[in-house]
């Protein structure tokens, strides 16, 4: 499991950000489901390989949410950051394995697997069954009798503003961060799950100053009661700052001007730099 998935899933494992991300984009910012009856599913199913051996597959986070101590329906995101020609069979996969389990166990619920995509194309790869075989001639001859699996695909950082508007957790900060960039206005929206919030960030922005100010922001959420995205994004500047200039005193002295100029302009290189010289 790539570290991407990890700091995503942190994220989500968290019941209130877990009910928001279910509620925002399944049932239009209706309050559908609640964080307190959610509970912890099974994250992982076997199936059989090529070669007969049992094999497990992992969901990244499922939850119960339970009514009258029963189950009503187990909910599962999944997070990708690439796309994949062939997600629909893991899907099926997933949903076979639920189901099976279902037929030799007592409780009868419905399972709904809903897709994050983080990446900043837009998903083209097949979203169905039908889209995976296309317009072939076997699919037309028996398309009433086959299952037509789809996709529930939502691309996290395109969403538009009214989609956004309808999450109130963590998840809306990260939401809004993505979707607006360099036009992302910061409100007074206090940080619930910092950590986790600032690994989610690290990852999808590959920017590592996220993580090296989790201590002072941590500090300041001790001392005031919390942090919000505007707090976190001046640490964030800062950091930055006081890292450009070691940079530029270094290449300075060693009278490195043409780095300094390529620095400046291209961050890629200037990242490079940053490993050159040890500066964290």
């Amino acid at each position: 499991m790539g570290q991407s998935d990890l700091s995503e899933k942190s994220l989500e494992f968290f019941p209130d950000v877990f009910a928001d991300i279910i509620n925002a984009l399944l049932y239009q910012g209706e309050q559908i489901v609640c964080a307190e009856n959610l509970q912890a599913a099974p994250t992982e199913t076997l199936y059989k390989s090529k070669s007969g051996n049992l094999r497990n597959q992992f969901h990244d986070v499922s939850k119960y949410d339970m009514q009258d101590g029963k189950i009503k329906v187990q909910y599962t995101l999944e997070n990708e950051t690439s796309i994949k020609s062939k997600t629909v069979l893991r899907k099926a996969g997933y949903e076979g394995a639920v189901y099976r389990e279902q037929y030799d166990g007592g409780n009868i619920f419905p399972f709904i697997s809903v897709l994050l995509y983080w990446g900043k194309r837009p998903w083209k790869a097949p979203k169905s069954l039908e889209q995976l075989w296309g317009q072939s001639e076997v699919w037309e001859q028996n398309k009433k009798y086959i299952d037509n699996i789809q996709l529930h695909i939502y691309e996290m950082t395109h969403l538009p503003k009214d989609v956004r508007n309808r999450f109130h957790s963590d998840m809306r900060i990260i939401v809004d961060y993505l979707a607006e960039k360099k036009n992302y206005e910061p409100t007074e929206q206090k940080i619930i799950h910092l950590e986790a919030v600032l690994q989610m960030l690290k990852v999808l922005t590959r920017d590592e100053r996220y993580e090296d100010i989790l201590p002072k922001l941590q500090i300041e959420e001790k001392e005031k009661g919390g942090v919000t995205m505007c707090e976190l994004l001046d640490k964030y500047e800062k950091r930055g700052e006081n890292k450009m200039a070691q940079l530029i005193q270094m290449l300075l002295g060693m009278n490195r001007v043409a780095d300094l100029t390529m620095a400046a302009e291209n961050e890629e290189y200037r990242n490079k730099l940053y490993e050159e010289f040890k500066i964290i």
